[in-house]
């Protein structure tokens, strides 16, 4: 990005990237002639930077993480749900904030969406991200590694069923790889279905009814995104209206970066893209004046020397 803005002739000092650890980072944060900080990245990481600035009354916007639900209605199609959410649980190795990570089903349709979700899933070809024919990498390092292999662990002590992965591909002797993973019969209260994991696990968590599955979405500190899964556009509309969710989706991961994009509750404060997007960047003023400056008079032939009032 760097390189593109000096290409691009950027002037110096517009945009400035900067390499460093948390104390340097930190210092950048508690400065006063920093006018607005913006972060993306972790909920831990954004409530520390959110009491740093509030001592100084700071501008900030936080784009944090999330345990994004999935709820698929009665009326759609299980194994269409499942290639869905297959697909998109394999991106960037679910090191995604907005990873639709629990899936919320009908519990008489449980089993069958479970048995569609953990072929489509094992399907999915671990290996070399560079190769046309991987649909999922690595993960970012071996400490993460160690974080989702400590989650698979935990989420078979709380009982939860693992019907599919869950540990290191056979064929891959280095590398950080994990297999994509799925779980059945999964407690919305437990650790895996409340706790940001930042890997390839999907929770499959069964609903008695549309209330329950509303209700279990949003029972959770995040609110980062969502999607409902329904071939009846109405019911689809009426059930994101009660979602807690920054965005909402439509029979997929849905994501657009014109439109403005951010989280309820702990998954952020304030709006990235679209004109909201802008909202966070600028202060609105309120000048009362008893007559109109000359800046308005509209009595002129250059469009310069005056402003449209």
């Amino acid at each position: 990005m760097a390189e593109i803005a000096e290409e691009v002739g950027l002037p110096a000092g517009v945009l400035n990237v900067i390499t460093a650890e948390r104390e340097v980072s930190e210092l950048l944060v508690r400065d006063p002639r920093v006018d607005k900080i913006s972060f993306t990245g972790s909920t831990t990481a954004g409530r520390r930077i959110a009491s740093i600035v509030g001592e100084r009354i700071g501008r900030l916007t936080l784009e944090l993480g999330g345990k994004s639900a999935a709820i698929v209605l009665d009326d759609y199609d299980m194994e269409a749900a499942a290639t869905a959410l297959a697909a998109s649980g394999a991106r960037m190795t679910g090191q995604v904030c907005a990873s639709l990570s629990r899936i919320v089903v009908p519990r008489k349709r449980h089993d069958e969406f479970v048995e569609a979700l953990s072929d489509a899933f094992s399907a999915v070809k671990v290996g070399d991200p560079f190769d046309p024919a991987v649909g999922m990498g690595p993960l970012v390092s071996s400490r993460q590694r160690d974080t989702v292999e400590r989650y698979v662990a935990i989420g078979q002590q709380e009982g939860a069923k693992l019907t599919t992965g869950g540990g290191r591909p056979e064929h891959l002797d280095r590398g950080f790889f994990i297999e994509p993973t799925v779980f059945a019969d999964v407690d919305n209260s437990s650790k895996i279905a409340q706790e940001e994991i930042f890997g390839p696990v999907l929770s499959v968590i069964p609903a008695d009814d549309e209330r329950h599955a509303v209700g279990i979405a949003n029972d959770s500190i995040y609110g980062l995104n969502a999607t409902v899964f329904s071939n009846d556009i109405d019911r689809v509309y009426e059930v994101a209206r009660r979602l807690q969710s920054g965005t909402v989706g439509h029979n997929a991961f849905r994501s657009d970066f014109d439109l403005a994009f951010g989280g309820f509750k702990q998954s952020g404060i304030g709006r990235d893209g679209g004109h909201e997007g802008l909202y966070g960047y600028v202060e609105p003023k309120t000048v009362v004046l008893e007559e109109e400056p000359s800046i308005f008079n509209t009595n002129t032939s250059n469009p310069e020397e005056g402003v449209q009032s």
